[in-house]
């Protein structure tokens, strides 16, 4: 867990309560501590409905407008954060979480308690600013298991395995729950909104959009890469939004889906 958010700062916040008068946020890296967004803070428009925009359960990027150790208090803003700054943050929390899942499955396989392979891989490459993922990746291409790394050898071996099995045929996947509202436009914007953002998705990508149930879809996107994944999901929701908005529409994220 980090010490304290600071102001300026981009942090990741699931929704844990709409309110009137605006939303309270839960701050995934720094160990739930609780976050406010202000009404003023959620959109440069006018907010008709909250919830048009943030949902209980929704996980999204936010930055820290003030900061208040001394009396645990964080207000964050949304409509301070850039799709590009969100795409960003969202890809890096996504690689985070998901390091942090294949080391316990390498832990489970190699029959050692996940302690080891924290003291012995995640703090040395912590103290050493080395991304774990790109090292996993350099392992899985045939370079050699750094000198730093302190595992036992068996451990070394089953790490060097499972890179070589496990990294190279991995496909990111994202899903989001959005709603559309069609406006004055009618079904019809709906599906050239939906069009339009699946033709975003590039050679060996997927982008999908199916219907949940009026007005919520999922849009699920997959592509080599998490950044590619974060890249390509807020390229097609900021071209729904835009589509939709012309023609008097909305079109606002939900949830995101595990």
């Amino acid at each position: 867990m980090k010490k304290f958010p600071q102001q300026g700062e981009l942090v990741i916040g699931t929704v844990t309560r709409v309110m009137r008068h605006g939303v309270n946020v839960r701050l995934e890296e720094y160990d739930g501590l609780e976050a406010f967004v202000p009404l003023s803070e959620i959109s440069m428009k006018w907010v008709r409905n909250i919830r048009d925009y943030l949902r209980e359960g929704q996980r999204t990027v936010f930055r820290v407008v003030r900061s208040s150790p001394e009396n645990l208090q964080v207000d964050v803003s949304l409509r301070r954060v850039t799709l590009k700054e969100r795409a960003e943050k969202m890809a890096e929390w996504n690689r985070v979480v998901k390091v942090s899942k294949m080391l316990s499955i390498l832990a489970e396989k190699a029959g050692v308690d996940k302690s080891v392979i924290e003291e012995g891989l995640v703090k040395p490459a912590a103290d050493r600013h080395v991304d774990l993922y790109g090292l996993m990746e350099d392992i899985a291409s045939g370079d050699e298991v750094p000198q730093w790394v302190n595992l036992p050898k068996e451990v070394k071996d089953a790490l060097v395995e499972f890179c070589k099995k496990e990294i190279k045929k991995t496909v990111s996947v994202s899903k989001v729950i959005v709603r559309l509202y069609a406006g004055k436009g009618g079904v019809g914007v709906i599906r050239r909104a939906a069009q339009e953002a699946m033709s975003l998705a590039g050679s060996g990508e997927k982008l999908s959009i199916t219907v949940v149930g009026p007005p919520r879809y999922l849009l699920r996107v997959e592509a080599a890469t998490l950044e590619r994944v974060e890249e390509l999901k807020q390229q097609a929701l900021s071209r729904m939004a835009q589509i939709m908005s012309e023609h008097g529409g909305i079109a606002a994220v939900e949830e995101e889906k595990k």
